[in-house]
Parts: structure tokens; C-alpha cells; sequence
């Protein structure tokens, strides 16, 4: 694909494996081809996407928002300009205590994560070492206060009072 002046805009992004089978479904990479006007390749685990300018910024969030963990449908809230995609890095936690604090921010049969979406307006994807987060602006600051407080330690009570006083 070129640009005004004929140069091509190449952007590459690493995806975890278990998870590029999602991006090469063929629903999901012609919508996100034909949307944002860009042209997808992949080889091995890279997924190698052609484009410019905004287009080329969204499609890039889709498919990071793909590799973390979200569904297509979830991911496709970054085809608004007013939808952002924030990753919060757990990598400070080790190995027992990652998998503590990942089932905190999950909560027994999925009801935390649900309370932050629900609450905030926002998607949330919990995944290897990293908490994503798909919303508009003022959706993320309540989700991300909420993650912050899990990850704090805060109790799980206080984090729902602050979510139900916060709710959009």
C-alpha cells in the first residue's frame, strides 16, 4: 500500500502464538483490512501490517488488543478514534505472586473483572504477564484506579464500593 508520495508504511508486531490463529481468521482479518483501508501479512508469530497514517495507528492497537487476549468483537471498539488500548505490565510480580494477583483481578468465577466493566464501560483482559484495558478516556481512569487498587492489595470490597461510586 502507498502513500501520497508512494513510500510504504510497514509496521510489524510480535503475537503471542496461541493467539495469532485469532488475527489470521479470515473474518476477523478482512474486517480489520477493509475498516481501517490496511493490508495484513503474517510469518510465524509476526503479523506485519501496511497502511498509514491513523489506520495504520488503530490497526496496530486491534492487533495488540488481539495478542492480549481479547476477542475480536472487544478489539474492534479500537475502530472508534475515541477507544483507547492501555497494557499494564505485572512483570514486577514474581511467578507465585503473579498468579496471586492475576486471580484477584479476575475474582472467583470472573466477578472482579466483571465489576471493572460493568462499572467502568471499559473491556478488560487479563493475560500472561499483562492487564489490558479497552475504553474511552474517562471509562479507563475508573478501570485503571480499580486495577491499581487490586494490585495495591486493596481488598476486594473497598475496589466494588469505589466502582459502584464511580460507575458512568
Amino acid at each position: 500500500m502507498k502513500n501520497r508520495i508512494g513510500v510504504y508504511i510497514l509496521e510489524v508486531i510480535l503475537v503471542p502464538t496461541d493467539r495469532i490463529k485469532v488475527i489470521k481468521d479470515k473474518e476477523t482479518r478482512e474486517k480489520i483490512e477493509k475498516t481501517l483501508n490496511v493490508k495484513l501479512s503474517f510469518e510465524e508469530n509476526s503479523v506485519m501490517i501496511e497502511g498509514e497514517g491513523l489506520e495504520l495507528f488503530r490497526a496496530k492497537n486491534v492487533i495488540k488488543a488481539l495478542g492480549r487476549g481479547f476477542s475480536p468483537e472487544k478489539a474492534f471498539r479500537l475502530f472508534d478514534e475515541e477507544e483507547n488500548l492501555e497494557i499494564i505490565e505485572l512483570t514486577e510480580f514474581k511467578d507465585n505472586k503473579m498468579k496471586v494477583v492475576k486471580a484477584r483481578l479476575i475474582g472467583t468465577e470472573g466477578k472482579t473483572r466483571y465489576m471493572i466493566e460493568s462499572c467502568s464501560g471499559c473491556s478488560v483482559s487479563v493475560y500472561g504477564k499483562t492487564v489490558s484495558i479497552i475504553g474511552k478516556f474517562d471509562q479507563m481512569v475508573i478501570a485503571r484506579e480499580a486495577i491499581n487498587m487490586i494490585l495495591r492489595g486493596s481488598k476486594h470490597s473497598k475496589v466494588y464500593v469505589f466502582l459502584q461510586e464511580a460507575k458512568l
